[in-house]
């Protein structure tokens, strides 16, 4: 521009001076005027295209500077957006350039850490570095760095993602899929390497998981009985191991290889079964269970169960048929020996001619009960299942038995009773034997007892120690006369008294005539009261067992006898304990038991004393007391003592020691007997000449629901 103003400048000098100049000036003045107008115009125009070049210029710079903007925030978005995948760059020298946020989840470093500060085998294990360095063929020496191996990798093109192993900040490692790329430069040079990495902890643990399922399932194929399979439409069956070999006699390859169909197993009469069942399940959900039998490759049959599930594919049609065959042969004789054994049983339980019960262990409801039962009860079947048996009668010492037995871990062991007291259904009592021993029946546990109808026995017991009791009262009429008469004789001279006075006309006075009516009320009330003693001691026994005073019964025993045996000079030595617990028995046989054992001393001191010793004092002292669990009575005497050689015998029946008509040695059978019933003992310490004591232990009474014996 300023160069155009000179110009001007200059012609208007030229224009002032023109009148100075001649012709060939003016000439020579238009031709350079022409020729700086030209070369304004030159001027202009290169000015002009100066000027759009810088613009277009300008304006593709911005261009770039945009596109290169976008890219490098689409790489920060590919990068962050890797938020599972660690991608880690390096320059040429292994300085870290990039790291992105995957890395910092994966790796728990901030990028501040490592950027343009460290190269990435920090984040490698150097073992696993020389492994895959000798992989590649790299031996790794002192002078070479760890990053070396990766640049080799990148070098030698291995972009394939291996397993690699990462190594946190925290020092804990996990599993990675990692590939090694190369960063060209310009010119094709290696300028730096990208490695890309996503955690395969998850999927590690997966195939891991997979691993051990498919090992549990194939340890559990190879040793369940079990024979799994797998049947198709066609009729081919896939086994997955040859225990099917051992079931039908037939290789696994025949199966396999479809030259033999499970179908040409089944034996004919099983085929329409076999194949309802199969149509039932395809109306329902698909699963069945069924059991036919197959013929082996040598001819013999067996029994399979089958449990199967029907599979569809996703047009809904049968793809295959998977499911497990179980061989049930010996099951089936087991259950076909089971029925004949039960038809056996049942055969014998119905004709044995004995009652016999199948009772609840819990409640002891009766499940069951045979012909037998019907007739000896007077009940029906019908009328016995689901009533009580302790209806019928006792069970409490069975009871007590089967629990002992189980607490000694011996649930097979029985027990039985000697003798219970039930009644039938029209009320008439019947004494029966029991034997009862814990089983299970239908699945559960039940007692089977089997009981025997001693009625009869009882009854000739009670006949025996009945005419027993009499013998001994008729031996002991002398003193029951004596002490009877005192009374009578008492009251006897009383009324005489009264009735003289009378006749004479004579008055009483009243006090005189009570205290002599008093006197004979009270020889009465003893005169009843040796009644009643003898009508108690002579009443027959029910063998019902309550709670009973033993010194109740050794004191009524002793009133009965204690005059007889005063008279032949033999005086009672008495100890009680007043505090002696019940026992549960019944007060007749114990009474029985107490008179046994008193007139056996008495026939004992009689036989010691001799001929020469008649006037010799006997005595028999008579004790009881608690000895843990058990109520102790002991009778002894200063009798003749029992040789040993008869010691073994004397509880047998009829056995005696005594001259012919003077007894029928029955007493101390009777009294070992009636101990052993009640769960007791007898013990016997004699010495020949000197005496002879007995000791009876009985169990003390429960405190349950037992009424004491009035």
């Amino acid at each position: 521009m300023k160069h155009h103003e000179d110009m001007e400048k200059a012609m208007i000098y030229h224009a002032q001076n023109l009148a100075e100049w001649g012709y060939e000036d003016i000439q020579n003045l238009v031709r350079e005027n022409n020729i700086l107008r030209e070369e304004i115009r030159v001027a202009r125009e290169s000015a002009e295209i100066t000027a759009s070049l810088v613009v277009k210029q300008f304006e593709e710079t911005e261009r770039i500077l945009r596109r290169f903007q976008m890219a490098n925030a689409l790489r920060t978005a590919v990068l962050d957006s890797a938020a599972q995948m660690a991608i880690i760059a390096t320059d040429r020298h292994g300085k870290i350039i990039v790291f992105n946020k995957g890395a910092e989840n994966l790796l728990g470093y901030d990028p501040e850490e490592v950027l343009e500060k460290e190269t990435p085998v920090l984040f490698h294990l150097e073992s696993e570095l020389r492994k895959h360095g000798r992989k590649i063929g790299v031996a790794r020496d002192r002078s070479q760095r760890g990053i070396d191996i990766l640049f080799e990798y990148a070098r030698r093109g291995f972009y394939e993602q291996e397993e690699w192993t990462y190594v946190r900040k925290d020092g804990s490692t996990f599993p990675v899929s990692m590939s090694v790329n190369a960063l060209h430069g310009p010119e094709g040079s290696l300028e730096g390497i990208l490695c890309i990495a996503s955690d395969i902890t998850e999927k590690k643990r997966a195939e891991k998981a997979l691993r051990e399922s498919e090992r549990n399932y194939r340890i559990l194929i190879n040793n369940i009985p079990n024979i799994v399979f797998k049947w198709y439409p066609d009729g081919g069956i896939d086994f997955y191991d040859d225990k099917i070999e051992k079931l039908t006699g037939y290789s696994l390859d025949e199966f396999l290889s479809r030259k033999l169909k499970w179908t040409d197993l089944i034996v004919d009469e099983d085929r329409h079964e076999f194949k309802e069942k199969f149509l039932k399940a395809l109306k329902s959900n698909g699963t069945y269970i069924r059991q036919y039998r197959i013929r082996k490759k040598n001819g013999d049959v067996a029994w399979v169960e089958a449990g199967s599930q029907i599979i569809y594919d996703e047009n809904g049609r049968i793809d295959f048929v998977t499911g497990a065959f179980l061989d049930i042969t010996d099951r089936k004789r087991a259950e076909q020996a089971l029925h004949e054994s039960e038809e056996k049983y049942r055969s014998l339980f119905d004709s044995g001619p004995n009652p016999v019960f199948v009772l609840d262990m819990k409640n002891l409801t009766i499940l069951d009960a045979n012909r037998s039962a019907e007739e000896t009860y007077g009940y029906t079947r019908e009328e016995l299942l689901g009533k009580s048996f302790l209806d019928l009668g006792e069970f409490e010492d069975i009871e007590k038995g089967l629990q002992w037995s189980e607490s000694q871990g011996s649930p097979e062991a029985c027990f039985v009773t000697q003798r219970a007291r039930h009644r039938k259904k029209d009320g008439t009592p019947v004494y029966i034997r029991m034997n009862a021993c814990p089983i299970k029946y239908q699945g559960d546990g039940a007692i089977i007892l089997a009981a025997t109808d001693i009625t009869e026995s009882i009854e000739k017991d009670a006949q025996l120690f009945q005419a027993s009791k009499m013998t001994t009262l008729g031996e002991m009429s002398a003193g029951i006369a004596h002490e009877l008469n005192q009374p009578l004789n008492a009251i006897k001279v009383g009324g005489e008294y009264l009735r003289f006075v009378l006749e004479k006309g004579g008055e009483i006075p009243m006090e005189d005539f009570l205290a002599a009516v008093d006197r004979i009320n009270k020889q009465v009330d003893r005169a009843s009261n040796i009644i009643n003693r003898l009508r108690e001691f002579g009443r027959k026994s029910d063998f019902r067992k309550r709670r009973v005073s033993f010194n109740r019964v050794i004191r009524l025993v002793m009133g009965i006898v204690g005059e007889q045996f005063k008279l032949q000079n033999i005086v009672f030595r008495v100890d009680l304990e007043e505090s002696l617990p019940p026992v549960t028995a019944d007060a007749n046989r114990l009474e029985q038991v107490m008179f046994n054992l008193l007139t056996n001393a008495r026939d004992a001191i009689e036989q010691g004393r001799g001929e020469d010793r008649r006037d010799d004092e006997g005595f028999i002292e008579i004790r009881s007391f608690v000895e843990g669990d058990h109520v102790a009575v002991t009778v002894s005497d200063n009798g003749s003592g029992i040789p040993d050689e008869t010691l073994g015998r004397i509880f047998e029946p009829f056995f005696t020691t005594k001259e012919v008509g003077k007894g029928m040695g029955l007493g101390l059978s009777i009294v070992y007997g009636i101990i052993q019933d009640y769960g007791g003992h007898i013990h016997i310490h004699t010495r020949e000449g000197t005496g002879t004591t007995f000791k009876i232990t009985l169990p003390r009474a429960d405190q349950e629901n037992r009424e004491e014996t009035p």
